[in-house]
C-alpha cells in the first residue's frame, strides 16, 4: 500500500524491496533453511485444503477475536518498532483489519460451491491457492498482516510472511497471537509463519520458488514489478497519490473535517491518504480559512521550499525521517516552527499544469503535507486531478466534494482510479466498510494502469479494470425503547398477571422495605427474593442468580432497586435463558455496534422482566446496557435484547433514599444527558430527551437536596433519569463515562460522583477544537459546541451560541457546588502517589472503554491522561 520501501531503499536497505543493492557473499542465505519453511507450508497447505466451511469459519472467527483483544498491544508494538504514524489511528486500522473484516468475511462462503445459478445451470465451487508469499510494509506492519492472515485462513491457504526488516517485530508478533489462536481453533500446523531474513536474495529466491504458488505485494513499484516478472501468479498494490477536488458545490465545513480526519489518520502514512487537494476559485479563499480554523497551517513560499527540499531532496526518494511524523515534528525537522496545535501542513501550488507537474510536493507524501491548487474552472480541476494521479497514482484513490451529478460524472470519467471516493475521506474511507459499502481491505488494487492485475478493494473480480464511484454512506438511526413504560406516584399500583414470580433486590433496598412493598401490588402464589446484588455486580452474582431461576422457575421477573440491581437482573436473565452464552464473548470490545463481533440471542424473550427502579439516575430501567465487573475491570454488555419488558417508575420509591445517593444518582442523570445531546449517533429524537431531562434535573435535583420529602421534585428526578436513560439507550454516552468506569473500578468512587468530578472537563474538552476527529459519517461537521449552546439556551438563555454555552457550563458547576460534589479525587481522598503510579493504567483502560466510540471528538491517550490529571488535581491542570 505504500511506495515507502522503494523510494527510500538507499537510505534503508529495505529487503522487502528486493532490490539487490548490495552484494551478499556466496552462499551467506540458508536456502535450505527457507526450503524447510515452504514445504511446511506446503503440507499445511494440503491439511488445510481437507477442512471444511465451518472448521475454517472457527478458525477464522478465532483469529479475529485475538486480533481484535491485542489491537492495541499490537499498535504499540509498531509505534515503538517503526517510529511511525499515531498510536490512536494504528488501534482503529487493527479494528478495521479485524472486525470489520471479519463482518464482510463472516457470511461468505470459501469453501467448495459458493454459488449456484439455478437458471443459468452454473455451479462455482471455489478452491485454495496453495502456499502464499505475503509482503508487508513498514508503515502498516500489523494491520496488514492481520488482514492478509485472515484473508489467507478464510480461502485455506497457507502465508508465509516477507516483512520490512523495519517492522519484523511486529509481523512476529502478530503472527504469533493469530497462530495460537489458530491452531487451537484447528488450523494445520505452519499455515502461519515469518521470514524474517533481511537478505535480498532470500526474496529472489522466494518469487522463483517452485512450492510458492501465489505472491501477495505490498510495498513499493519495483518490488511490485519483481513480483509481476516473477514467472507465476501475483497480486501487487502500488503508490497512492490521491486528488481531492472541491466543486465550488460542495460543504466546505463538512469536507475540510473529512480531509483532517484523513489526512491525519496516522500521520498520513497510509497510501489512499489526500495528497493534493483542487479548490474551485470560488471558494478558494473560503476552504482554506476553515482549514486553517481547524487546525491547520499555510505554509509560506520559503516554508514550502525547506519542507519539499527536507522530504524530496534526495532526487526521487524520499527522506525516510520525514515520514509519519506529525506537522509539528515535521516543520521542525524541515528548519521551521509552527504551533503545537497544527494538524496538517497546507503547501500552495502552481495552478499552471505545467508548473505543478514539475513541483516536487505534487507527489505522494507519507506525511501530514497537503497540496492546494486553485482551479478556475471545473474543467481545469478535472484536469489537474488527472494530473495527479500521472505522478504516482494511477489506478488508486481519487475524491470530489460535489453536489452537482454532472460534475460527479464527468470527474468519475476521467480520473484514472480503482476508487473514486464522492464525499467521503480517502484514508479511512478507501479501506472500506466505514464511509461506504466498499470491502474492507488493507490491500488496494491499481488496476493496469498502476500494475496491478485488479482495481478492486480486492476480491474474486480481479480479471476486470472496475471502475467504482462509492458515495458517502450516512447509516440509517433508530430510536428504541421498551413497550411499557409506566411513571409518576403510584405507578408500582400495577397489576401484572403472574404465577411464580422471582425478585432482584440488594439487601439495603430489602432493609428499607422496598420488597414488602413490591409484595402488596404482587398477585402471585410464589415469590422468591434474590438480594445478593452487591455494587457493580461480578459474574459470580450472576450465575447464583441463575442457579435460583434453574432451582425456581418464574414466568415473571421484577428488578427492583438502583442500577446495579436492574443491570444484574438483565443479565441473569439473558444467561438464564441462553446458558450457551459467554460472558467473555458477549463483552469483546468493538469499534461500530453494527459490525461487532458479539452475537446476543434475538429469540423472543421466555421470561419477562420488569424493572423498577429506586434511584433517579442510571436510566438502566430503560437502557440496553449492564455494566458487570470482570477480573477486577467495568465490562458493559450492549444490546437491545437487554431492554427490559416493562419499566415501573415510581417516585415514591425513591423518598428514601439517603441524601448522598440522591446527589450521586442524579449526576449520573444529568452526565447521561449532556454526554448523549453531544454525542455522534444523537437524532432529533434523543435530542428532545436529552434537553427535557437536563431541565428538569437542574431545576429539581436542587429542591430534592434541600427536602428530600419533596414529592414533586422526587417525581421531576424519577421521569429525568428515565429521560436520560432513553436518551442515552439511543445516543449512548462518551468520554466522561470512560474516564468514570475506569477511575470508579480502580478506586471504588460511586459512579455518578466520579461523574461530577469529570464532567467539568469533559464539557470543556469536546467544546474546543479537537486535536483528532471522530470518523462519523453521519457527523458532517463538528457540532459538539453547537448542541451545547442549543441546550444551554433552551435551560439557561442567552442571544449568542457562545453565552449560550457558557451559561450550560456554568450552570453545571453552580449545581455541583449547590450539591457538594467533590470537584476533585483529591477530595475524594484518593492518595497521590496511588494515582500516579495508576495513570498510564487509567488511561488506557479508559481509551479501550466502549464509551468512547460515541464521543464527538476522539480521545488521544496523552488527553485522556490530562484529562485525568485534571480531575485529580483540579481546572489549573484542565486540558483543553
Amino acid at each position: 500500500m505504500t511506495n515507502t520501501e522503494s523510494r527510500a531503499v538507499g537510505r534503508t536497505g529495505d529487503a522487502s524491496t528486493a532490490e539487490n543493492t548490495s552484494a551478499v557473499r556466496e552462499g551467506s542465505v540458508r536456502y535450505d533453511e527457507v526450503d524447510a519453511v515452504v514445504d511446511t507450508a506446503t503440507t499445511a497447505a494440503e491439511a488445510f485444503r481437507a477442512l471444511d466451511q465451518q472448521q475454517v469459519d472457527a478458525i477464522v472467527e478465532a483469529m479475529v477475536r485475538a486480533g481484535i483483544r491485542a489491537a492495541a498491544e499490537l499498535a504499540a508494538v509498531a509505534i515503538e518498532e517503526t517510529g511511525f504514524g499515531v498510536f490512536e489511528d494504528k488501534v482503529v486500522k487493527n479494528y478495521v483489519a479485524t472486525e470489520f473484516l471479519y463482518d464482510y468475511l463472516k457470511d461468505k462462503k470459501s469453501v467448495g460451491v459458493i454459488e449456484e445459478d439455478l437458471e443459468r445451470s452454473i455451479v462455482r465451487v471455489a478452491e485454495p491457492i496453495g502456499v502464499v508469499l505475503a509482503i508487508t510494509p513498514v508503515t502498516n506492519p500489523t494491520s496488514t498482516v492481520l488482514y492478509k492472515a485472515i484473508v489467507a485462513a478464510k480461502t485455506r491457504n497457507a502465508v508465509i510472511f516477507r516483512p520490512s526488516p523495519f517492522a519484523v517485530r511486529s509481523c512476529e508478533r502478530t503472527v504469533e497471537i493469530l497462530r495460537a489462536a489458530a491452531e487451537a481453533a484447528g488450523m494445520p500446523p505452519g499455515a502461519l509463519q515469518v521470514i524474517p531474513d533481511a537478505a535480498h536474495e532470500v526474496t529472489h529466491y522466494l518469487f522463483k520458488h517452485p512450492g510458492v504458488d501465489f505472491i501477495w505485494v505490498t510495498g513499493g513499484q519495483k518490488i511490485v514489478s519483481l513480483a509481476n516478472a516473477a514467472g507465476k501468479p501475483a497480486l501487487g498494490v502500488g503508490p497512492g497519490n490521491a486528488p481531492i477536488y472541491l466543486h465550488r458545490t460542495a460543504d466546505i465545513k463538512g469536507a475540510v473535517v473529512d480531509i483532517l480526519i484523513s489526512k491525519t489518520f496516522d500521520a498520513s502514512v497510509i497510501c489512499p491518504a489526500e495528497q493534493t487537494c483542487i479548490i474551485d476559485d470560488e471558494i478558494y479563499e473560503a476552504t482554506v480559512a476553515e482549514f486553517e480554523r481547524m487546525g491547520a497551517h499555510l505554509l509560506t513560499d520559503e516554508e514550502a521550499e525547506a519542507l519539499a527540499d527536507f522530504a524530496f531532496g534526495c532526487s526521487d526518494k524520499v527522506n525516510l525521517e520525514a515520514l509519519g511524523q506529525q506537522a509539528p515534528e515535521l516543520a521542525a525537522r524541515a528548519g521551521f516552527t509552527v504551533d503545537k496545535s497544527v494538524k496538517v501542513l497546507l503547501a500552495p501550488l502552481p495552478s499552471d499544469l505545467d508548473r505543478l507537474a514539475a513541483h516536487p510536493l505534487v507527489q505522494e507524501k507519507l506525511m501530514p503535507v497537503l497540496g492546494l491548487v486553485r482551479a478556475r474552472d471545473v474543467q481545469h480541476g478535472i484536469d489537474a486531478a488527472v494530473l495527479v494521479t500521472e505522478h504516482g497514482g494511477l489506478g488508486h484513490t481519487s475524491a470530489i466534494y460535489a453536489q452537482d451529478q454532472a460534475v460527479i460524472d464527468a470527474y468519475a470519467l476521467a480520473v484514472r482510479t480503482g476508487r473514486i471516493l464522492v464525499n467521503a475521506p480517502t484514508a479511512v474511507g478507501a479501506l472500506g466498510g466505514i464511509y461506504n459499502n466498499l470491502t474492507p481491505t488493507f490491500s488496494l488494487g491499481c488496476g493496469t494502469w498502476g500494475g496491478s492485475s485488479t482495481t478492486e478493494n480486492v476480491n474474486y473480480m480481479q480479471l476486470l479494470n472496475i471502475k467504482t464511484v462509492s458515495h458517502r454512506r450516512t447509516p440509517p438511526q433508530w430510536f428504541r425503547v421498551p413497550s411499557n413504560t409506566f411513571f409518576n406516584a403510584g405507578a408500582l399500583e400495577r397489576d401484572v398477571a403472574c404465577t411464580s414470580v422471582v425478585v432482584i433486590t440488594d439487601a439495603l433496598s430489602e432493609q428499607r422495605g422496598v420488597v414488602d412493598e413490591l409484595r402488596r401490588h404482587l398477585r402471585a402464589e410464589h415469590i422468591k427474593v434474590f438480594s445478593e446484588v452487591e455494587p457493580e455486580p461480578d459474574e459470580a452474582t450472576i450465575r447464583r442468580g441463575v442457579a435460583l431461576l434453574e432451582q425456581f422457575p418464574p414466568d415473571l421477573l421484577v428488578a427492583i432497586g438502583g442500577g446495579s440491581v436492574i443491570d444484574a437482573a438483565k443479565a441473569i436473565r439473558l444467561f438464564y435463558e441462553h446458558p450457551e452464552k459467554e460472558l467473555e464473548e458477549l463483552a469483546l470490545p468493538f469499534l461500530d455496534p453494527r459490525k461487532r463481533m458479539a452475537d446476543y440471542p434475538q429469540d423472543p424473550h421466555q421470561l419477562r422482566l420488569v424493572a423498577i427502579p429506586t434511584t433517579a439516575g442510571t436510566g438502566s430501567e430503560v437502557s440496553p446496557a449492564a455494566v458487570l465487573t470482570v477480573a477486577g475491570r467495568k465490562e458493559t454488555l450492549v444490546d437491545y435484547s437487554l431492554v427490559p419488558d416493562m419499566a415501573v417508575v415510581d417516585p415514591l420509591l425513591t423518598m428514601s433514599m439517603p441524601r448522598t445517593l440522591t446527589v450521586d444518582t442524579g449526576v449520573d442523570a444529568l452526565t447521561h444527558a449532556l454526554e448523549a445531546a453531544a454525542s455522534i449517533f444523537a437524532s432529533p429524537y434523543t435530542d428532545a430527551f436529552c434537553v427535557q431531562a437536563a431541565r428538569l434535573i437542574f431545576e429539581a435535583l436542587p429542591r430534592v437536596y434541600d427536602d428530600p420529602n419533596d414529592l414533586s421534585a422526587r417525581t421531576d428526578m424519577s421521569n429525568a433519569a428515565t429521560l436520560a436513560g432513553l436518551a442515552f439507550s439511543n445516543a449512548f454516552v462518551g468520554t466522561n463515562h470512560a474516564l468514570a468506569h475506569a477511575v470508579g473500578a480502580r478506586f471504588g468512587i460511586a459512579h455518578g460522583r466520579v461523574n461530577g468530578v469529570f464532567l467539568p472537563h469533559t464539557l470543556r474538552y469536546n467544546a474546543s477544537l479537537p486535536t483528532k476527529f471522530m470518523p462519523a459519517p453521519g457527523y458532517s461537521a463538528y457540532v459538539a459546541p453547537d448542541k451545547y449552546a442549543q441546550l444551554g439556551r433552551i435551560v439557561f438563555g442567552g442571544r449568542e451560541p457562545e453565552e449560550s454555552r457558557r451559561r450550560l457550563f456554568q450552570g453545571v458547576e453552580d449545581l455541583l457546588r449547590r450539591l457538594g460534589v467533590p470537584r476533585t479525587l483529591q477530595e475524594i481522598e484518593v492518595r497521590e502517589d496511588e494515582f500516579l503510579a495508576a495513570l498510564p493504567e487509567l488511561a488506557m483502560t479508559a481509551f479501550q472503554d466502549l464509551s468512547n466510540r460515541t464521543n464527538p471528538r476522539m480521545p488521544l491517550i496523552s488527553e485522556l491522561t490530562d484529562l485525568l490529571r485534571a480531575g485529580y488535581y483540579g481546572e489549573g491542570h484542565d486540558a483543553d
